[in-house]
């Protein structure tokens, strides 16, 4: 996927109650400051000025998060019903959620459960991070299990790299 600009912005499916957009990687889903100019939301106002909330804080009401580096599916709501909806949808744990990566190294086992639990890195330039258990600066872990499959082994720039699909189970 290319660099997301404001006018690239990928539909995955609309209709009168949802969005559901492809994020492109490297861009923050909202924000408030002046100096973030791109963001899907100045992205989806670009596209849809008409269908912009203002009785919302961003115009939209996003109805999960995707990390900043992170590129995918992400639903946006168009209405309070939808939006409650989608809440319930997620809190109930009734959303499947994968994730394709790509990992540094080969990884040994076609197929593997991963349990850590994980918490808020709180070591000075990290604590936009994650970190594991046992982790100096690891703050209120909590137990986590993905299930893990490998697609593919291969190269990348030279070094080792396993293509994998990522499917959390809890956390």
């Amino acid at each position: 996927m290319e660099p997301g600009t404001i006018d690239n912005l990928s539909i995955l499916y609309q209709s009168s109650d949802f969005i559901v957009v492809n994020k492109h990687w490297d861009i923050r889903i909202d924000s408030k400051m002046w100096y973030e100019t791109l963001t899907l939301q100045s992205q989806l106002k670009y596209r849809f000025p008409e269908l912009a909330d203002p009785d919302t804080y961003y115009g939209f009401r996003f109805c999960h998060q995707l990390d900043f580096s992170t590129s995918g599916a992400l639903c946006v709501a168009l209405n309070k019903a939808a939006a409650g909806s989608a809440y319930k949808c997620f809190k109930d744990r009734l959303v499947t959620k994968a994730y394709l990566a790509l990992v540094r190294g080969h990884v040994g086992q076609s197929r593997m459960t991963i349990r850590y639990a994980i918490g808020k890195n709180t070591t000075e330039g990290m604590t936009h991070m994650m970190c594991i258990d046992g982790t100096e600066g690891c703050e209120n872990p909590k137990p986590c299990q993905s299930e893990l499959i490998v697609l593919e082994h291969g190269s990348y720039s030279g070094d080792p790299v396993t293509k994998v699909l990522l499917q959390p189970l809890t956390g």
